[in-house]
Order: C-alpha cells, then structure tokens, then sequence
C-alpha cells in the first residue's frame, strides 16, 4: 500500500512538472512549426486517452474511434459554417454527438467480443464515413467545408496550444476521477474476466457503453477542435484510421490501463515520429522509410516492455530504491542511486525479452 501510494505521488510530481514546462514553453518563443507539432501531439494525447477508456480498462480493443474523431469535427465545422456559432459551444456538441453515436451502435457492437468487435468498430467507422460524404446537403460531401482562420496568427497558436493542453489534462482528470470509482473498478473487472463480473452482478452492458460513450466524448471534442485548427475538414481527411491507429499505438508505447500511459506514449510517439520525418542524419532521409522504422521501434517496445514504458520506469524506480535501502544502510549518492536504476532497467528489459522468447 506504502509502495503504491508513493509511486502515484511521483506520478504526480513528475505530472506537474511536464504541465509546468509545456505551459510556459511559449513564453520562450516557439517557431509556428513547434506550436503546430506540440498541439498536434496534445490532441494525439486526447485521443489515446479516449481510447484508453474502452481498451485499456475494458480490454476491448476499438478500431473505429475516427468515427467519433470525424463527427466532432463535422460537428464543429456544420455549427460554425451553416449556423454562424462561435467556436467553443461547439467543441461540447460536437463531444456529446459523438457520445450518442457511440452509445446508440455500442448496445449492438459491444455484445461482441475480441477481432470480432474490433473488425465491427471498423465497419460502422467506414459507414460513417460514407454517410457524411453522401450526405452533401448538410455536409457538403467529398468537396468539405472550409473554417475561417483565427487571426492574428500568434493568438491562434497560442489559443489553440493551451486549448489542446487544457483538454489533455481535462481527459487525465476525467480517468483518474472515474477509475477510483464504481464504474472504474467495474471496467477493470470486465477486463480481467467478464462472465465472472456478471456472475458477481456487474450490468456489464451499462458499464462498457458508459465506457464507449466517454471514449467517443473525448476523441469528439479532439475532432471539433482540429476542425477549427486546421480550417478544413473532408470525409477523407478526418475519418482516416491512421488517427485511430495512432492512438492505439500512443497507448501500447506508455501503458494501457493507466493515467499516464497516452500522455507518456503519445509524447513519444510525436517525437520519434516527428525525427524520422524531418531529420536527415549523414544526408540520409528517414522520412522515406517512416512506416517501417516506426513499425520497428514498436516491435521493440512490445518485446522489451510489453506493459509500456510508465510500466518499465515504475518497475526500475522500485527495484533501484530496494537496492539502494539495502546498501549502507540506504545512505548513498544520488549518482549510485540512478547507476542502480539503470542496472535495474536493464535486468528487467532482458527478463522481459526472455519471457517473449518463451
């Protein structure tokens, strides 16, 4: 319990500590290229949270979030061109058309279990695509609608910057408030095992279209606001399974089932990312061969650190304090100290790989 409560502490202050250095890295002078890569990551952060919610605490793995990711933004785009409403108010609609889209097709989709929800999540996100570009009258079909761009540029780029960071602390809270309750505790067991949890009168269909619900809300409002960001939106553009895709991924590279797993992960993801499309190194241009390094690198993460990396670094954290309360009477340098979370990592990478092997 003692264990517990001090790795969630340094969660926190390791939490606070990046929302303090994301927050005042505008006042030190971000290019338009760091301002536009960060706020993409943040809404990245979003969406894998959302996700987070259905596959990491349920366990069911959902391949059509871009459905939700498509109707926030469509959502946000109708209002503000059709109807002249301003902005914010739309990011909440466009959150809660996504939250009944996924609660009206989750009483018949969540009813299955394994490839076969994840293939059904797929199909209903390429019929909702199909919808929105047939449905040209209201959507303006495959020619899209185009948003007025927020002036002056250096408003817009700080307003959507802390907009997309305020919401990717909102969705840590938002976990961290439903996890320690009912329905969290409910999720979990859904996902240990559940004919068990319905043995134990858990209403396993109220709780896992809760779930999908708050998923669709959170990937919804990360859709309305990249509307507006980015001043265009198409069925081509924001229904695209890559967002779906590479929410999954943010989630699987920091730990699923946990708060600080898409925020982790989907920092990671943008930075290596980001590296193999811009960098050159020796004259050599990654951004060619992007897909298969990514593919690599998240091969590697799964064998070396099948739980993520918030997984990984808790783990070392632990082993290297028992090592360092062992020796001298836990009197040693902090250098020690951080040699013997190191030897720690690497025990536990190659334990890991081992059990892969097996």
């Amino acid at each position: 319990m003692r264990e517990a409560l001090r790795q969630n502490r340094n969660v926190v202050i390791v939490g606070l500590i990046g929302l303090g250095i994301f927050a005042l890295l505008p006042l030190f002078g971000l290019s338009g290229f760091a301002y536009r890569t960060l706020t993409s990551m943040f809404l990245l952060i979003v969406t894998a949270q959302g996700w987070n919610l259905i596959g990491g605490y349920t366990g069911y793995a959902a391949f059509g979030n871009v459905a939700f990711f498509g109707l926030g933004a469509y959502a946000t785009g109708i209002l503000m061109y059709r109807h002249g409403w301003s902005f914010l108010p739309t990011i909440l609609v466009g959150g809660l058309v996504a939250a009944g889209y996924a609660a009206l097709i989750g009483l018949p989709v969540l009813r299955l279990r394994g490839h076969y929800f994840a293939i059904a999540t797929l199909g209903v996100a390429e019929a909702t695509r199909e919808i929105v570009a047939w449905w040209t009258p209201v959507t303006d079909g495959a020619a899209g609608i185009s948003l007025p761009f927020l002036k002056p540029i250096t408003l817009a780029q700080n307003f959507f910057y802390y907009l997309a960071l305020g919401m990717v602390i909102f969705g840590a809270f938002l976990t961290w408030f439903i996890i320690r309750r009912k329905l969290g505790y409910s999720w979990i067991a859904i996902r240990a095992d559940e004919d068990a949890a319905k043995m134990l009168g858990i209403n396993t269909t109220v709780s896992k279209v809760i779930a999908y619900a708050l998923t669709a809300f959170l990937v919804g409002i990360a859709g309305s606001v990249y509307a507006y960001y980015n001043s265009f939106i198409a069925p081509e553009e924001v229904f695209k399974i890559d967002r779906t895709l590479q929410a999954i991924l943010a989630v699987v590279l920091g730990g699923a089932g946990t708060i600080a797993g898409p925020i982790a992960g989907g920092v990671l993801f943008q930075l290596v990312s980001t590296f193999l499309i811009f960098s050159k190194p020796f004259g050599i241009d990654l951004g060619q061969f992007h897909v298969t390094i990514m593919g690599i690198f998240i091969v590697l993460v799964i064998i070396f650190t099948p739980r993520g990396v918030i997984d990984l670094v808790t783990r070392s954290a632990r082993e290297a304090r028992r090592v360092h309360a062992d020796q001298a009477g836990g009197r040693r340098s902090t250098w020690t100290f951080l040699k013997d979370g190191a030897r720690a990592t690497r025990l536990i990478l190659a334990q890991n790989r081992q059990q892969f092997k097996i």
